[in-house]
């Protein structure tokens, strides 16, 4: 391999920007912790307060905590639908 050619080479990583799965499961976390946490303030505050850049890390940690209880319900009832047969 040349020199010329790994600074192509290079060049092509340094410019892709790939949406990788990961990052939508980031942004829809970040959704459902601010639409959680509007509801938890009974709608009191504005929605633009809870999803903001300031507050993006509590919205994804919440909804991400939503995401695996969900899931975890989700298995026990079909542990319970599979019991039942």
């Amino acid at each position: 391999m040349t020199k010329d050619s790994k600074k192509g080479e290079l060049k092509k990583k340094e410019g892709l920007n790939w949406q990788t799965e990961a990052d939508a499961e980031l942004n829809s976390s970040e959704w459902f912790g601010a639409i959680i946490r509007y509801f938890w303030h009974l709608g009191r505050k504005k929605f633009d307060t809870f999803y903001n850049q300031r507050e993006l890390k509590k919205n994804a940690i919440i909804g991400w905590l939503l995401k695996v209880i969900m899931l975890i319900i989700l298995i026990y009832l079909g542990y319970l639908y599979m019991n039942s047969i």
